[in-house]
C-alpha cells in the first residue's frame, strides 16, 4: 500500500447505460489492488444494482441499508481480496424508497481515510443519485464506447460534472477497435477531455462475466485485462493526493444535508426542461455549419469532424 494520505475518490461515470462503467470500476479496482493499493468500489446504481452479478458473493447488508440508517458502512463492505472491498447496492426495489441520497457524503467521507482509492460506480441517466457523486468525488472518469449515442451522452455527463464543480480527469473508451469509429484520440478531442485509456473489444470480458469474475482475474493476460492494468497504472502516476478535496468544504462536498440534495434536484430539473438545446451547448447537436460533409467511412461520426480539419 502506498502512502497517499487520504484516499482519492474517483467517480466512474457515463450518462448512457451499458457502456461498461461497472466492468471498468471493478477491473480498475482489481488492478489497483494487484499493485498494492487498497481499494473500495461503491455501487451507486441504487435502483438497478447489478454488481453482484459480476462478482461471486451474496450480500446480507448493502448500501441501501447504510443510506436508510439500518446498518453501519462496515457491515456492508465485502472483501474481494486482501486489498479490495465492495460496497454493493441492494437489488430489492422495496428498499429504494427508504434511501436518503444525501447520506452518501458521510459514507464516502468515512471511506476516504481507510483506502488509497474509492471508486464510485455511478448510475446511468440524470437523477440526484447520479449527479450527487460527481460532487463528492475528487475526480470524474468518463467511460464510453466509441459509438455515437454513447459519445453524445458522455458529453452530457461532462457538462453535468462541470455544473457541480466536478473535475473530469478524462475518458476511457471500452469495446474499442470494432466498427468504423474514429480514433479514440479524436473522440476525446470532441469531448474536450483527456484520453485516459482504451480497452479493446475482447470476448474474454463477456466470458469472465459469465463466470462472475473480473477479467483481470479471469485472464490477466487478455488484451482487456492488460488495458485495465495500464489505466490503473496511469491513475497512480498522474494522481496527486495533495490536490484532492479534504472533505471539509461544505460548498463542494456538502455535509449530506438538504441544500446539497436540492442542488442536485435543481440540476435534474434544469436538464429535463432544457431539451437538446438547453445544456449550454454541451448536449445539443453541433450545428450544420460546424460540420464537414459526412464521410461514409466515419460510420455516422461526422459530428467529430469540424470544418478546417
Amino acid at each position: 500500500m502506498t502512502d497517499m494520505g487520504e484516499g482519492r475518490v474517483i467517480a466512474v461515470a457515463g450518462a448512457k447505460g451499458g457502456v461498461g462503467k461497472t466492468t471498468t470500476a471493478i477491473n480498475l479496482g482489481v488492478s489497483l489492488a494487484q499493485t498494492g493499493h487498497t481499494v473500495a468500489v461503491v455501487e451507486l446504481d441504487l435502483a438497478m444494482a447489478n454488481i453482484i452479478d459480476f462478482l461471486q458473493f451474496e450480500p446480507d447488508r448493502t448500501l441501501h441499508d447504510v443510506l436508510s440508517g439500518t446498518a453501519p458502512t462496515t457491515e456492508a463492505l465485502y472483501p474481494i481480496d486482501d486489498r479490495m472491498h465492495v460496497l454493493p447496492s441492494g437489488t430489492e426495489l422495496a428498499g429504494f424508497n427508504a434511501i436518503n441520497v444525501a447520506a452518501l457524503a458521510p459514507v464516502i467521507r468515512s471511506l476516504r481515510p481507510a483506502y488509497d482509492f474509492v471508486l464510485l460506480d455511478t448510475a446511468a441517466g440524470v437523477s440526484p443519485e447520479t449527479i450527487y457523486p460527481l460532487r463528492l468525488a475528487d475526480e470524474v472518469l468518463i467511460v464510453s464506447t466509441p459509438r455515437v449515442a454513447a459519445i453524445r451522452d458522455g458529453k452530457k455527463t461532462i457538462e453535468l460534472a462541470n455544473r457541480v464543480n466536478g473535475e473530469v480527469m478524462g475518458v476511457v473508451f471500452v469495446r474499442a477497435g470494432s466498427g468504423r469509429a474514429p480514433p479514440p484520440e479524436r473522440l476525446a478531442t470532441f469531448l474536450e477531455t483527456d484520453l485516459v485509456g482504451v480497452v479493446p473489444e475482447d470476448g474474454t470480458v463477456a466470458a469472465a462475466q459469465d463466470m462472475s469474475q473480473p477479467v483481470c482475474l479471469f485472464d490477466p493476460e487478455s488484451p482487456a485485462a492488460t488495458a485495465y492494468q495500464e489505466i490503473a497504472d496511469s491513475l497512480v502516476l498522474t494522481g496527486s493526493a495533495d490536490e484532492t478535496s479534504d472533505g471539509d468544504d461544505d460548498t463542494v462536498l456538502g455535509m449530506g444535508g438538504v441544500a446539497d440534495l436540492q442542488n442536485a434536484e435543481k440540476i435534474v430539473e434544469n436538464a429535463a426542461e432544457a431539451d437538446p438545446d438547453g445544456m449550454r451547448g454541451a448536449t445539443k447537436p453541433l450545428e450544420s455549419d460546424e460540420l464537414s460533409t459526412a464521410d461514409p467511412d466515419d460510420n455516422g461520426f461526422e459530428f467529430v469532424r469540424r470544418k478546417g480539419e
